[in-house]
């Protein structure tokens, strides 16, 4: 065991996807801070777009080999075996990571939940584990099917609890995407007593008890005044931003989605008929389909320092994919938002910040389980929708008011130091305290397993009655 005041050796697993690895680039540099010796193990595809962001933090890189694998074969494998793709890059990652463990075995391992080769490899070797989350409750509750205790009623002694229905608990249920596959180590590490870093804000999530593995951290980004300070920088955004005495509204599709002609039309023309000035983060071969390059009211840029510029006075709204790292990124700058989801658990997202008076969604939605990144169909999304969803939010004192009243929750978090400090306490003196005892029986089924037996039964019920 570590003793308090020793410099640890912290390994930082994550696959090479930028929403799972730069919410632990925050934690990174924090730990370097503190005086550790930390260390990334991610796939060597990721390299050159991440290693100068991961040695800025004051952390080393290594990038593991893959075997050849590109992210189209990935791809490919993952659709050929009806795998997940995040399971195929922790298969390919796990024979790289238990060669590096074996020769430098760290202290403590903090992995990105998604990246389940940290799940494996930990068990294997019996290493303390860390996991970061950077999603809701709601989340963890479906991936390891944990009943909703928020639900819960108390009849004669009698505790109740239920799961709740979702879009992605029928995808798990049907066996589709390889979800629960992917699911099953991760679950079988929360068992073991693995430390969860939840990065959500209770009003956000619904209060309900929680194992004593499950910290809620809130978001683990800077100080907002040092966000504010690192936003000099970008002169012609500032000037921009300064002209705009009536407010901006910010727009964010995410690095991963490729929007079509048509979403950028509408999104484009939706906006001027909301007669809003606008700040638009858009690929570059993407801004050929705008509708004008030159439209005083828009600076549009391929790349745009969101943390920072979400900190800003002048933005008023924030037009979202609904990944989680920019939802929190927004809610401690204390800002209302229009929801445009795509995949995975963004549609989920959605839902939960316009459930919270937080946001109103762009137009239809998907739900998820489409398996495309980009699953929207001509006439889901059109310039009535667009200009109504931000008139209603930017008219409404509600919506940035609640988003007021979670930006000041957020500070009741912690956030990055209390993150920090459960590593710390990980390497130090374990997890096996907080293992759960009761997890294997309480958690791993699906409401939807409810719901057939439920409907069997009513159906021998009736099938009886008939017969009098």
């Amino acid at each position: 065991m570590a003793g308090d005041k020793e410099k640890l050796s912290i390994a930082v697993v994550s696959m090479h996807k930028q929403g799972h690895l730069a919410p632990v680039l925050y934690l990174c540099s924090e730990l370097c801070k503190r005086g550790h010796q930390v260390c990334v193990y991610m796939p060597e595809i990721g390299k050159n777009d991440f290693e100068k962001k991961i040695k800025e933090t004051g952390a080393a890189l290594v990038a593991l080999d893959m075997q050849g694998y590109s992210d189209e074969t990935i791809k490919s494998t993952a659709t050929a075996s009806r795998k997940h793709v995040f399971t195929v890059i922790s298969n390919l990652m796990c024979p790289a990571l238990r060669k590096e463990f074996s020769q430098k075995r760290p202290d403590v391992v903090l992995a990105d939940f998604a990246s389940i080769a940290g799940c494996l490899i930990t068990e294997e070797m019996k290493l303390p584990l860390v996991l970061n989350m950077p999603g809701p409750l709601s989340l963890m509750q479906v991936i390891c099917g944990l009943p909703d205790t928020s639900t819960g009623v108390n009849c004669f002694g009698l505790h109740l609890a239920r799961q709740r229905f979702s879009a992605l608990t029928l995808v798990k249920w049907l066996g589709l995407g390889g979800l629960t596959e992917w699911g099953k180590p991760l679950r079988n590490a929360v068992g073991r007593g693995a430390m969860v870093l939840v990065q959500t804000i209770w009003g956000l999530d619904k209060p309900m008890p929680i194992y004593p593995n499950f910290i809620v951290t809130g978001p683990v980004l800077p100080p907002a005044a040092a966000l504010r300070d690192g936003l000099a920088k970008h002169v012609e955004l500032q000037r921009f931003l300064r002209a705009a005495p009536e407010g901006v509204v910010y727009v964010t599709t995410g690095s991963l989605v490729k929007l079509e002609a048509w979403q950028v039309r509408v999104i484009f023309n939706g906006l001027k008929k909301a007669k809003c000035r606008v700040v638009w983060s858009l690929k570059e071969e993407k801004q050929e389909f705008l509708p004008s390059k030159e439209d005083p009211d828009f600076f549009i840029s391929k790349w745009l320092p969101q943390a920072e510029l979400l900190q800003d006075p002048a933005i008023k709204l924030v037009i979202t994919h609904c990944g989680w790292g920019g939802i929190m990124e927004t809610l401690i700058a204390g800002k209302p938002m229009v929801a445009v989801p795509f995949f995975g658990d963004q549609p989920q997202n959605a839902k939960l910040i316009q459930q919270r008076g937080l946001a109103e969604l762009i137009g239809r939605i998907p739900t998820g389980a489409e398996g495309t990144l980009n699953p929207y169909k001509e006439g889901w999304i059109t310039e009535d929708s667009v200009c109504s969803a931000v008139t209603k939010v930017m008219n409404t004192p509600s919506y940035a008011a609640k988003a007021a009243e979670l930006m000041i929750a957020s500070g009741a978090t912690g956030g990055v130091a209390t993150a920090a400090q459960h590593v710390e306490w990980a390497a130090r003196y374990g997890t096996s305290h907080v293992k759960p005892e009761n997890f294997s029986y309480f958690t791993g089924s699906n409401p939807f397993n409810g719901l057939v037996v439920g409907l069997g039964l009513c159906a021998v019920g009736l099938c009886k009655l008939s017969l009098f």
